[in-house]
This record gives structure tokens, sequence and C-alpha cells, in this order.
């Protein structure tokens, strides 16, 4: 959905890296066999993160060779997530839905068909997510109405429009039985989410500018042709440290397993690595594609 939760694969070792594939394609196969094939097309790496992130205290990580649209001569070693493989499935179709229909408003006619398409295609997988899950798509509609009231207004408030969209992800957390993991979860997801919201609203500056649309910090600050003066750019990296920090140190509460070294990989490495790669222009999103220019 966005793209940016991504590992550092300079920094993996090839077992890690293996795994992290492992879970992407579990994923998908996840999404395909509770939600049918169509839920495929709504797989990132974003939920990805989030299926290994909830499946941190796992014992083991069992795998199958399983074949794909893909790749369907050559079988891929798939992980079998179990519950929060399913979880992540279900959160990815809730919230790709509720995002579709802002998408849906905040386009043109022409524009908004292909949206329009594409969440009818998905009703049917979204209907059997929202009777998985009715509690978080409940908390999606109310935050995504919240963050859709601010984007009217045009409001210039950037912590209040980020924090509209980084209270979606907190809930995902409401699987974890231990109360105090869950409030760790929580606050990583929280500021996940903060720092997607905001450095989405900087990788989109001059395209919003282009289209019109409304962006957080177009509000904000002043821009020149779709670009942040100088002091500004500092003052946005500077916030963005703070929510990478945050996650950290709540990260840091968990205890290791068997997918640490990803997570950390994740946390410490590839997100202040994004962050330097959209701030100087050299990140490219291209969903559904494993190799990231610059990053991973």
């Amino acid at each position: 959905m966005f793209g940016y939760i991504i590992p550092a694969k300079c920094e993996l070792k090839v077992k890690d890296y293996d795994r992290f594939r492992a879970a992407y394609c579990g994923l998908c196969h996840s999404l395909k066999r509770h939600y049918g094939p169509i839920a495929r097309f709504v797989l990132n790496f974003d939920f990805t993160f989030l299926a290994i992130l909830l499946s941190y205290d796992a014992e083991t990580i069992p795998t199958d060779k399983k074949r794909c649209i893909a790749h369907p001569f050559r079988k891929r070693t798939c992980c079998n997530g179990g519950k929060p493989f399913r979880r992540a499935a279900g959160y990815s179709l809730i919230l790709t839905r509720w995002r579709l229909r802002d998408a849906i408003a905040d386009s043109g006619f022409l524009k908004s068909l292909f949206y329009r398409l594409l969440a009818r295609f998905l009703g049917r997988a979204y209907r059997k997510a929202t009777h998985d899950f009715p509690d978080f798509d409940t908390h999606c509609r109310t935050q995504l109405e919240c963050l859709r009231i601010l984007e009217a207004q045009n409001s210039g408030d950037l912590d209040r429009v980020a924090d509209a969209f980084a209270q979606i992800l907190p809930h995902a957390a409401e699987g974890v039985t231990n109360e105090t993991e869950r409030r760790i979860f929580a606050e990583l997801l929280y500021h996940i989410g903060r720092w997607i919201y905001i450095i989405d609203a900087y990788d989109d500056l001059e395209q919003d500018k282009q289209t019109g649309n409304y962006n957080s910090l177009a509000a904000r600050f002043n821009t020149t042709d779709g670009k942040l003066p100088d002091e500004d750019k500092d003052w946005l990296q500077t916030t963005l440290t703070h929510s990478a920090n945050r996650t950290a140190s709540a990260y840091n509460l968990l205890p290791s397993g068997l997918w640490s070294p990803i997570l950390e990989n994740i946390i410490y490495l590839s997100i202040p690595s994004v962050t330097e790669s959209v701030f100087n222009g050299r990140f490219r999103r291209r969903l559904g594609r494993w190799e990231r220019k610059e990053t991973l």
C-alpha cells in the first residue's frame, strides 16, 4: 500500500533474506487461502513486516514449497505463519479498502475508474475480512473519517493529521494477549504509522502540487514548486527521527526471537535509510517487486 517498510537487503544475511522472502510469499498464500485469489493484489512489504512482528515470539518458522502465479514453474519457499499471518492478511484488506475509498474521492472521474474497479473486485474479500476482524474495520473507518475531515479543512496541523492516520495501526496489536507486550506493540505501531504518513506526504509533495490534491506538508509549510525550504526540511527530519527513535525504543522492550535479525534490520537500519533516500530524491516505490533502488 505504501512500500516504505522494507529491509536493507545489503545488510541482511542470506538466510535472513531468504526468511523474509518466505514471509512475503507466506502472506501472499495466506491472502489467497483465507480471502480468495483476488486478495493477492493487496500484498505489500508493509504488512509483511506486520506479519513478522506479530510472529515475534514464534519458537519455529515452518515452511513449505509452493507454486504461485508469479512463479508457476518453480516452487517457492513459503512461511506457514498461522494466526499472525491471517491477521496481517485481514488487516491489509481492510485498510486497503478504506484507502481506495479515499483515492476515489480524491481522483477525477477517469482516474477514479481504476480505483472503483479494484474496490469492486476486492468487495467479497473485504466483507470476509470485516467479518473476521470487525473491530479493526470500525477503527479504520473512524480514523480515516477523521483524516478526511482534516483534509477537507486543508489542515496545516501536521501532528494532528499524522495522528489521525497513526492511530489506526496500534489497533493491530489487539491480538497480542499479554497486556504489557500489547502496550509495547501499540507504541511501536503508532510511531511506525506516524513515520509512514509523514514520509509519504513528503514523497508525494511535488505530485500533489501538480494535481492539486491535499498534502499536509504543503498546508503546514510554505513550499516553492512543491519543495520545502531547507529549514523546514531540517525540522521535518527531526520529527521523523523522533518517531523512528520511539519505534526503536519500544522494540527494545521485546524479547529476542527467530525474527529479530529481520525486525532489527528494518527498524534500526532501513527506516533511517529510507528517510534519507526519500529526502535525497533517490527512493522509488515499485510495488509488487522485490528490488528497491538504493535500499535493498
